[in-house]
């Protein structure tokens, strides 16, 4: 008996991947007589059929749900229509604990609601951009002596910079609204907003928003890698 090797795409598992099975050879039988009619001829009786139709099936339950979130822009990832950042401030009250408004690539773009002091943190290996969408920040920082200086330059908007000791200095820039600053990687900072401010970040996915290091946590300042945004 000689056996051929069937093939099967298999629509549950791994997607498109091709199993076999050996199943016996078996002859094909005589030819029916003339003139004589069998249930599978005249499609009466109860037969089997021999070629039945394919069945459709209904889609998983991961497939339905991935249908549904591209379709409305389900999940904090990449939303399918527009969102009004004024909208998305509107749906939380909470200080210092930014929201994930949609994702670029392996970036989060994040909104947040601040005010008061956040403490003094380091992001080792990410700069931190910041924009101010309403009121006022100020980041202080700490960073190395310029040669032959007393201190970094604070450029537009920012205070002098005062030594801190090991060759550090301290300087604050402040952001008004529309204004953007990036915190360059390794520089130990701290924002603040004394009248309070709505700022927007764009940082890796996953970045803690106390850094890698950082001061004792006062309660009032979220450690999070994001929350998800909740829209209606």
């Amino acid at each position: 008996m000689r056996f051929v090797s069937l093939v099967r795409l298999d629509r549950h598992g791994d997607h498109g991947r091709m199993t076999t099975s050996d199943t016996p050879n078996t002859p094909a039988p005589d030819a029916t007589p003339a003139g004589q009619n069998t249930p599978e001829a005249t499609g009466t009786g109860t037969g089997t059929d021999t070629h039945p139709q394919a069945e459709t099936e209904a889609p998983t339950v991961t497939e339905a749900a991935t249908v549904t979130e591209a379709a409305t822009g389900g999940g904090a990832a990449r939303p399918r229509v527009p969102i009004g950042l004024g909208e998305a401030l509107a749906g939380f009250e909470d200080l210092w604990s930014p929201r994930i408004v949609t994702r670029v690539n392996d970036y989060d773009v994040r909104v947040a609601k601040v005010a008061g002091d956040h403490v003094w943190h380091v992001h080792e290996t990410t700069d931190e951009f910041f924009l101010v969408l309403d009121g006022e920040l100020s980041i202080a920082l700490r960073e190395d002596a310029e040669p032959g200086g007393e201190g970094a330059e604070p450029g537009g908007g920012g205070t002098g910079g005062a030594a801190v000791g090991g060759g550090r200095v301290e300087r604050t820039v402040r952001l008004e609204r529309g204004a953007v600053f990036v915190v360059p990687r390794g520089v130990e900072h701290r924002p603040s907003a004394p009248g309070g401010a709505s700022i927007l970040m764009f940082e890796p996915t996953g970045t803690l928003s106390v850094g890698d290091r950082h001061d004792e946590l006062p309660d009032h300042v979220d450690a999070t890698t994001g929350h998800a945004l909740h829209r209606p």
